[in-house]
């Protein structure tokens, strides 16, 4: 077929993709799923903060609007000299790991890796920094290498963290004084970036990081349990050191490790008394009433986030929990399905979680019922979390409906823990912050959103700075089979057109797709590819533009080319394959 022959047959078909569901009709074999949005039915503000990375993530390849410094290290780590523990993630080791890819500038001065992160989200604009205090009780000496049990705390090999210093703090902390003052390390991170209000002072501050395991990760400093009751103890005193020292900043407490750190913290010794005396379902419970009990002690609230962390336990077809077969469709829907544990009470994922009742089971609803009856106010943070799948298409899914998920409950905060390979889930990440490499990311209003299909989530939004666009983004679940769908604005406004962007097949590349030129009626068709992420961008008509804002007009942006690398006839080819819905398998 001659290329004038080709265009004329992809016009004709693209052309009459843009004039609604009759023509949509024609094209698809399947019958279109029917999403309805109504953008005046507001849901709910979206926290920006949802959209975080941890340290250690590759910056340069994530619009993140959240960033946190934490993980084992961080526990055993020593401000005045950098030096850190590794604990049980690698023989107990004593080394200068946490600056060993920080700037020069930061790696001989104390406080290094928290100077590094300020600076980080500078040059990335980043507006949200979450920094993890000491609360183990001891850190790394000067000492070097793996330490044994015979060298455990209180050894020459660790030093002692008191909270307030007894005496004047200093900005040249005395390495010779035997301890380690947290004030101390305030003061001096105040001095150097300024307090949370400024803006490049360190916003948050976490509560240490994974208790529940300290007497296995870190075991040379925690012998033994640590009880419920020893953990609120310590809990209370640091939020209270972080309060006085900046009122502003907000706390984070008490980083759970996971699902048996939620119920029982792991089994602790004092829990079950604790449950029986008291009533509490589950760990979570207790927690918040006695931060809640403190912070109306003390005349100000000591704990401002929940902080948990989530790992799918979920297993694939192959037994493997999170594993990567992705040339099985059963750990593949597996992965797909595993995000509604956190919101759907009809899912039972296959994991030792369901083996052993999964009480808490949807999580996010549990969790916001016990924030309710303790402690209504406080937020929501997944500080570490990850669903696996950061090589491959399902990964992206996976992490767009887990955000979408995060938008619509309300979650203030959430920070992915990246491992190696992970442009699938950071490209998930920017399809909310940068689809269209130009910093453009979904609105910071949840609106309602309908759908008539389970194997596609969708997620609408409206942007306070710009009402004239409603943003919609569709997850198509299916691992072989396009997704045809109808989309319906549900609005006296009418709606002109919508620029497309997705996420899909072989390639964590955002792919600006033709756009839909017109829109009639405020409906339109699109079909999806299988196993992708696709944002619409949906514009007011120009005269409904004018009228109601007063603004002028702008006329229809073009499409951006649909595959880097594929120019002529290809490009035409790859569109007519994508809009006329063939199979892939």
């Amino acid at each position: 077929m001659s290329f004038k022959k080709i265009l004329a047959a992809v016009t004709a078909i693209l052309a009459a993709f843009s004039m609604g569901q009759s023509a949509f009709a024609e094209q698809s074999a399947a019958p279109a799923s029917k999403i309805t949005v109504t953008p005046s039915e507001q849901l709910g503000k979206i926290s920006p903060y949802i959209y975080g990375v941890n340290s250690g993530a590759d910056l340069n390849a994530v619009s993140a609007k959240s960033i946190r410094l934490g993980g084992n290290r961080m526990s055993a780590y020593n401000w005045e000299n950098n030096m850190s523990n590794a604990g049980s993630d690698y023989y107990h080791t004593s080394d200068m790991y946490l600056i060993t890819d920080i700037p020069d500038e930061f790696k001989r001065v104390p406080g290094g890796p928290a100077l590094a992160l300020s600076s980080e989200a500078q040059t990335h604009n980043i507006p949200y920094t979450l920094l993890t205090l000491q609360m183990l009780g001891y850190v790394t000496s000067s000492k070097r290498g793996r330490v044994t049990e015979e060298n455990a705390a209180p050894s020459d090999y660790w030093v002692e963290v008191r909270n307030k210093k007894d005496g004047e703090l200093s900005l040249e902390p005395d390495k010779k004084d035997g301890a380690v003052y947290t004030d101390e390390y305030l003061n001096y991170l105040f001095d150097k970036l300024g307090k949370s209000d400024s803006e490049t002072g360190i916003r948050a501050f976490a509560l240490d990081n994974e208790p529940a395991l300290w007497k296995h990760t870190h075991s040379l400093v925690q012998h033994g349990d640590l009880s419920c009751a020893e953990l609120v103890e310590k809990s209370k005193e640091l939020a209270s050191v972080v309060k006085e020292a900046d009122p502003g900043a907000e706390v984070f407490g008490p980083s759970l490790f996971g699902y048996s750190a939620f119920d029982s913290f792991a089994g602790a010794p004092d829990w079950q008394q604790l449950k029986a005396d008291n009533g509490y379902r589950w760990f979570i419970d207790y927690y918040l009433d006695e931060m809640k009990k403190a912070g109306d002690s003390s005349g100000k609230r000591l704990l401002d986030v929940l902080d948990i962390h989530y790992y799918t336990e979920a297993k694939g077809e192959c037994g493997e929990r999170s594993c990567s077969h992705y040339d099985n469709d059963g750990c593949i829907k597996a992965r797909l399905d595993s995000v509604r544990s956190l919101y759907d009470g009809n899912y039972r994922e296959n994991s030792w979680i369901t083996d052993t009742g999964a009480e808490f089971f949807p999580l996010l609803p549990n969790i916001k019922q016990s924030i309710d009856k303790y402690y209504p106010g406080t937020k929501l943070a997944f500080t570490e979390y990850n669903f696996g799948g950061g090589d491959h298409i399902s990964g992206a899914v996976a992490e767009a409906d887990m955000l979408g998920i995060f938008a619509e409950y309300g979650v203030y905060f959430a920070t992915i823990w990246s491992f190696e390979n992970n442009q699938y889930q950071l490209s998930a990440i920017n399809m909310f912050t940068n689809y269209d490499g130009n910093g453009s990311g979904f609105g910071d209003t949840l609106v309602k959103s309908e759908n008539s299909n389970d194997n596609i989530s969708v997620y609408s939004s409206t942007d306070s700075e710009n009402s004239n666009t409603v943003k919609i983004i569709v997850t198509n679940r299916s691992i072989h089979d396009d997704a045809p769908v109808e989309i319906s604005i549900s609005s006296e406004n009418a709606y002109e057109n919508a620029e497309v962007y997705s996420l899909y097949g072989d390639s964590a590349e955002i792919r600006a797709m033709p756009a839909v030129e017109k829109i009639e009626g405020n409906s339109f068709g699109y079909v999806m590819p299988p196993l992708s992420v696709t944002e619409f961008v949906v514009k007011k008509s120009s005269e409904n533009v004018q009228e109601n804002d007063g603004e002028k007009a702008s006329g229809t942006k073009k499409a951006l080319p649909i595959i880097a690398g594929i120019a002529g006839a290809g490009a035409i080819a790859a569109a007519a394959a994508i809009f006329i819905g063939k199979k892939r398998k």
